[in-house]
Formats: C-alpha cells, sequence, structure tokens
C-alpha cells in the first residue's frame, strides 16, 4: 500500500474521531444543560389531568398498561415511573398504569333456587350472599328463594353483595296470603276467594293476545297478608271487540 493512501486512511480516521468526540460532547451538553425537577404524584389522579399537569412542566407522559380494580374507578392513574417525588432531567417520560375500574358480571337468577344452591350460584359469578331474609309464603315451598334485592341480569361490581327472601313456607293457620294468579283463569281465582271469603274486583282489559278470561294484572302482589282487608283486584284479559 503507498504512503498516499495511508495518510488518506489516517485522515478519515482522525476526522471521524473527531466528529464522534465532538458529537458527545455536544450532546452531552444539551443533556447536562436540562433542569432536574421533581415528579409530581400522578396516582389517584386522572390521566388526563396527569398529562394536562406534566406538560406545564415540561414532562411526557405514557400509559403503560391497564388493570381491573375493585376500588378504583376507570382511568384514574394507579402506579407511575419514576415514582413521585424523585428528581429527574426535564422532558423525562412517566410511564403510568391506569385502573379499568371493576370487574363487571351479570346477577344470575336465584328465585325458586334452594339457598344453597343460590349459594353456589352466587359464588360462580364471582358474587356474595348477603342477608337471607325469611317470611311465609303461598307461592314458593319452603327454603326456596321467593325474591332477590338485585334483579337477576343486572350488571354490578364483582364481589357484589345479594340478599335474599326465602319462603317459610305456608303462614299459620288463620293467615291469608295472596296467591300468584297472573296467568290463570278468573274461576280458579273465585273459587279461592269463595273458600277464604276474599272480594273479588274483576276488571276487564283488551287484549288479543290473550285467552278470554285470562288473569292478566293483581293487586295485592303475590304473598301479601291480607287476613285483614280481605279485598283483591283482578284484571282480566277480554278479546270482544266493542261495535260503536
Amino acid at each position: 500500500m503507498s504512503k498516499k493512501i495511508i495518510k488518506i486512511l489516517i485522515t478519515i480516521v482522525i476526522i471521524g474521531t473527531s466528529i464522534y468526540f465532538s458529537f458527545n460532547m455536544i450532546m452531552n451538553s444539551l443533556i447536562h444543560s436540562k433542569k432536574e425537577l421533581e415528579v409530581p404524584l400522578l396516582i389517584g389522579k386522572s390521566l388526563y389531568d396527569s398529562l394536562d399537569e406534566l406538560s406545564k412542566i415540561g414532562f411526557g407522559l405514557i400509559k403503560d398498561g391497564e388493570e381491573a380494580n375493585q376500588n378504583v374507578p376507570s382511568g384514574i392513574i394507579l402506579r407511575q415511573n419514576p415514582q413521585a417525588s424523585i428528581l429527574v432531567r426535564e422532558g423525562k417520560i412517566i410511564k403510568v398504569t391506569i385502573s379499568q375500574g371493576g370487574e363487571i358480571v351479570y346477577v344470575p337468577n336465584l328465585v325458586g333456587e334452594t339457598i344453597r344452591s343460590a349459594d353456589i350460584t352466587l359464588k360462580r359469578s364471582t358474587l356474595v350472599m348477603g342477608e337471607v331474609e325469611r317470611k311465609f309464603s303461598a307461592v314458593m315451598e319452603k327454603d326456596c328463594v321467593i325474591s332477590q334485592d338485585i334483579k337477576a341480569g343486572q350488571k354490578v361490581d364483582k364481589d357484589s353483595v345479594v340478599n335474599i327472601i326465602v319462603s317459610e313456607g305456608l303462614p299459620p293457620e288463620g293467615t291469608i296470603l295472596m296467591p300468584n294468579f297472573v296467568n290463570l283463569n278468573i274461576e280458579e281465582a273465585k273459587i279461592w276467594a269463595s273458600a277464604n271469603d276474599v272480594n273479588l274486583d274483576i276488571k276487564t282489559e283488551s287484549n288479543e293476545g290473550i285467552e278470554n278470561n285470562t288473569i292478566i294484572n293483581q293487586y295485592p302482589q303475590p304473598d301479601t297478608n291480607i287476613s285483614d282487608a280481605r279485598y283483591v283486584t283482578l284484571t282480566i284479559s277480554t278479546n270482544e271487540i266493542n261495535l260503536q
């Protein structure tokens, strides 16, 4: 290799080395010229408010993930990196993890189930059985669920509490509970009313989709104690067309 070529190569190496070190010096100068700032506390704040706060003091923000959290509303920051109060250079990107809120589940239908069966059904749905109230019932067999305080099909947070009312069976002699007559023929209600000395107020409502004399509404509601009042209003369907 000629001396001329060697000189050219050496010159290129020297120039390249000078450029590299010059670039590093410039970058270090720029980095160290930035102010050191204290990272603010973002935990418990919304993503929008945190972004606004950070932009005003020269920080950036990036969402690093989401997690379901029963106790923290959706969109609220759970964690941050770097942590609050740490001193970092201006322009630092703060990573945050935000809450997705509580896990949502559907409430199952417990009516007609035994207490044990209802408890198992709730646990499978990640729900909790709450208070168990007992009352006499002419509608539901003993130890079966009559009603629940959160209706079936409603959306609730995971681990929500569902209270139930359970049948204690038929009431003592002399107590009259209102049966469920809806969808039955009016004749069945008349037989019951006669046997229990109950007065019936029968109203009619035109409904072509339901068979004549079928009970479509009642007052009071099933299992209401009517021992003292002994007065019941029933609405039955009629397909008759009134001619003018």
